[in-house]
């Protein structure tokens, strides 16, 4: 059952809440409990949102256990209704966002928001250093998180510790790494930017993005090379 889910096989409704009960009976078969649970409620949506007392009356079900079916539901309840994700819709947000989140470091933080194609942000993946004031990806790695996530575009924002928002040949050389990644998987890299204290850098609003994306897209690399 967990090489079906590992990869991403349909698995009945008994199979899936069998494997959910695992967290809740570790050394026990759970397959007789599952299929218990649904012939008394028709369906998990069920099971999820059954009183805790519902949930005793069937067999094999104590009080631990039926705990944990509704914190599941709880859980699943509360990601369907509040809103998940940082929307930004223009670029005062998107400055905003990252500067809320490079605030108040000691150490280089570097952060990767992936957006979906309604500005939402999907995925923050963080990566910092305590040994240097400058951090940076490897492109295995990013090419690794992009493979994962399929985001529609990307933001990178970093901060700069004790020094002026202005981008180094360092920061310069890492966005036109990330944008040849970019372009490679379909991915459209937003900006760039660069937080010091109260002051902002953007390589979008400077123009800065615009010559990188020009000169490292993967259509200008294979365009030059055959020049």
């Amino acid at each position: 059952m967990y090489q079906k889910l590992k990869n991403g096989d349909n698995l009945y409704e008994h199979e899936v809440l069998e494997m959910l009960l695992f967290n809740a009976y570790p050394r026990k078969n759970t397959n007789p409990v599952a299929h218990e649970l649904l012939e008394r409620f028709p369906s998990i949506s069920a099971v999820l949102s059954a009183d805790i007392d519902e949930l005793m009356s069937v067999p094999g079900v104590g009080e631990q256990v039926a705990l944990y079916l509704k914190c599941v539901g709880l859980c699943i309840e509360k990601a369907n209704t509040a809103e998940c994700f940082a929307a930004i819709s223009n670029r005062g947000e998107m400055l905003r966002f990252a500067k809320m989140r490079m605030n108040g470091h000691s150490v280089e933080i570097l952060e990767l928001y992936f957006l979906d194609k309604n500005g939402r942000v999907t995925r923050i993946c963080r990566f910092s250093s305590s040994d240097s004031d400058r951090v940076t990806v490897a492109p295995e790695e990013l090419i690794k998180l992009i493979s994962v996530a399929h985001p529609y575009g990307m933001i990178i924002a970093h901060n700069h510790i004790g020094v002026a928002a202005n981008p180094s040949v360092a920061d310069d050389d890492f966005t036109k790494q990330c944008q040849i990644i970019c372009s490679m998987n379909n991915v459209r890299l937003y900006d760039h930017i660069i937080c010091s204290g109260e002051q902002c850098y953007s390589y979008f609003e400077t123009g800065r993005l615009d010559g990188i994306e020009r000169s490292y897209s993967i259509s200008s690399i294979l365009k030059n090379g055959k020049e």
